[in-house]
């Protein structure tokens, strides 16, 4: 429902968008005939153009899963390093010169904060249900701690793969945990 409402918000903001555009258009068309008050319609296009953004904007920005779990207290905090060519977990921080995992279990309908970081190069942290589906993901930098909120809804076994390309074994990079 939520989503089928922002979606229509954003059609009806490119609808409108649309039609701007179109009668700018048409109206510059007139530019050789001497179009009236230029200045005019450029500063009411513009202000239009502004007022829909801002509305935009103000809807869908506090809707992002940055802010979908921010007001609550994780259950569990889940430490994640990326390294070529797989991810370690662990309930504790994880130590960069032997960093080793485990398997770990996460409640369900709990708020889950992984803090995602890498100790070589760009990697991507994706969390896939069990029927291959996309739930969520953030990026691994080196140097940087990304904090990855989520609650999971249903148990079961959640694969973790890297999305960007870090060599020749990415397609292996990968690793699991269980919701109960």
């Amino acid at each position: 429902m939520q989503q089928s409402s922002i979606l229509l918000l954003f059609f009806f903001l490119m609808g409108i968008a649309l039609i701007v555009f179109t009668y700018v258009y048409l109206s510059s068309k007139k530019a050789d005939q001497g179009m009236t008050n230029p200045l005019k319609k450029r500063f009411w296009f513009f202000l239009i153009l502004t007022v829909m953004m801002g509305i935009f904007a103000s809807v869908t920005i506090p809707k992002s899963p940055y802010f979908a779990f921010a007001d609550k207290t994780p259950a569990k905090v889940i430490h994640v390093a990326a390294m070529q060519f797989s991810f370690f977990l662990s309930e504790n921080a994880i130590d960069p010169e032997k960093p080793s995992g485990q398997q770990i279990e996460l409640p369900v309908d709990e708020v889950v904060e992984f803090r995602v970081t890498s100790l070589d190069v760009n990697h991507g942290f994706a969390i896939y249900d069990e029927s291959n589906r996309l739930i969520t993901q953030t990026q691994a930098m080196p140097g940087y701690v990304n904090r990855l909120r989520y609650q999971f809804d249903e148990p079961g076994k959640y694969n973790i793969l890297c999305l960007e390309y870090c060599g020749m074994a990415h397609q292996v990079m990968r690793s699991s945990f269980t919701v109960k």
